[in-house]
């Protein structure tokens, strides 16, 4: 006689385990980002004391999460969530060999391909894919435990490579980090099942209404990308560059990674409190309240030349890091409903990793052509303003088509 076993279901204890442990594999994954803005200055002197180069790894290693989020989330969809994360495993293993194994261009291939690519994208998106559809009922929260992972990354290995650095070498520091990494990740992978959603075919083959959008779906998606690309590259310029910034005004490297812990602790508890704010006021209001806040918080780092100031703007530029981001993705489910493709919220989210990833490019590249990070932080406020115009034109135009649907 045979013993049906019974699968989990929708909010079950399985899904907030499976939500935790995601939230979990996402921090993993993340980790080797963190690592050029911890340790920029001890790369840059392997290489001629170029902040660019650091920077240069960081920015592909974001665009390569970004690129690399969209062909894991499309694989998840066709195998399994489980499979993107056993690749993911093996990938930041080798791929941290890879990357101290030689010289500038190792640096780069390893950021690019195993450990973006292949090993960061293979985390975020399709944990985010699957973990929605284990709930009904308490969605927005699943969402945001997952969407703290990265936060939770930052938070933790900046200090762990403080620690390791003066030790070891950033060399050493990063096999080290994907020897733990890549063999944690693969065997997570082993406790991922796919979502009763995705094991439903009629809903996997429920399509999208577009005919209730308030304006074109491509000027949606346009506005919804540009507005992810400025928001990400803005705050990108003060995070990357937090440490050598601290350092240059005197402060040590201890309280740039102080600063950066602080603004990811802020995010924590800011993504939970930005999302339930979006379920009284909408998601596109809290996104308009997030560019403003950042707007302050750019502004401040012109001016600022102290500890305090650095720490009071670290909790201000906490608020918005992640829930901005994450309110891009409650937006999509606003404006397309629950049939929305799943290749949309991978699109704007490969902008916005794109925006990471050339922030903190940029904040290096502008620091050796002018000696100065004030032109960065110029150029980042420049951005952020262009975001909150975006965020401005898809609020008016919502808010117009709402009103022309009012009786009169």
């Amino acid at each position: 006689m045979s013993t049906v076993v019974q699968q989990p279901g929708v909010d079950s204890g399985y899904a907030w385990r499976l939500a935790f442990l995601s939230m979990f594999c996402i921090g993993l994954g993340g980790g080797a980002t963190y690592l050029p803005v911890a340790g920029l200055k001890e790369i840059a002197a392997d290489f001629g004391d170029r902040r660019a180069v650091p920077s240069m790894a960081y920015m592909l290693g974001f665009f390569a999460m970004g690129a690399g989020g969209v062909f894991m989330g499309w694989l998840a969809d066709r195998t399994s969530p489980r499979v993107p994360l056993l690749i993911a495993g093996v990938s930041i293993l080798a791929g941290g060999w890879l990357t101290v194994s030689g010289g500038e261009w190792a640096l780069y291939a390893g950021y690019a391909i195993p450990l973006g690519f292949l090993g960061n994208a293979a985390t975020f998106t399709p944990a985010m894919n699957n973990v929605q559809g284990w709930f009904d009922k308490r969605r927005s929260t699943a969402v945001s435990i997952i969407s703290v992972g990265p936060a939770v990354s930052g938070f933790v290995w900046p200090q762990i490579y403080r620690q390791l650095l003066p030790e070891v070498g950033w060399r050493q520091s990063l096999i080290i980090y994907s020897v733990v990494a890549g063999t944690l990740l693969f065997l997570c992978a082993f406790y991922v099942r796919p979502s009763p959603a995705a094991r439903n075919k009629a809903v996997r083959k429920a399509s999208e209404d577009i005919a209730g959008l308030p304006m074109p779906s491509p000027v949606i998606m346009a506005l919804l990308a540009a507005a992810g690309f400025c928001c990400c590259a803005a705050m990108a310029v003060p995070f990357v560059h937090m440490v050598a910034f601290c350092g240059d005004l005197g402060l040590s490297p201890a309280r740039g990674s102080e600063a950066i812990s602080l603004i990811l602790l802020t995010a924590v508890a800011a993504t939970f409190a930005m999302g339930r704010l979006s379920d009284y006021i909408g998601p596109i209001k809290v996104n308009l309240l997030c560019s403003v806040i950042q707007v302050g918080s750019l502004t401040g780092y012109l001016f600022v030349n102290g500890l305090t100031g650095i720490y009071a703007l670290s909790l201000i530029h906490g608020i918005p890091y992640i829930a901005i981001v994450q309110g891009y993705a409650l937006n999509l489910r606003a404006l397309y409903g629950p049939g929305i493709a799943g290749w949309r919220l991978g699109v704007v989210m490969l902008f916005a990793m794109g925006g990471m990833a050339v922030g903190g490019w940029m904040g290096g590249a502008i620091f050796d052509a002018t000696l100065s990070y004030r032109a960065a932080f110029q150029a980042a406020l420049l951005l952020n303003v262009l975001n909150l115009m975006l965020l401005g034109v898809l609020y008016f135009g919502q808010k117009r088509r709402t009103s022309l649907r009012l009786p009169v």
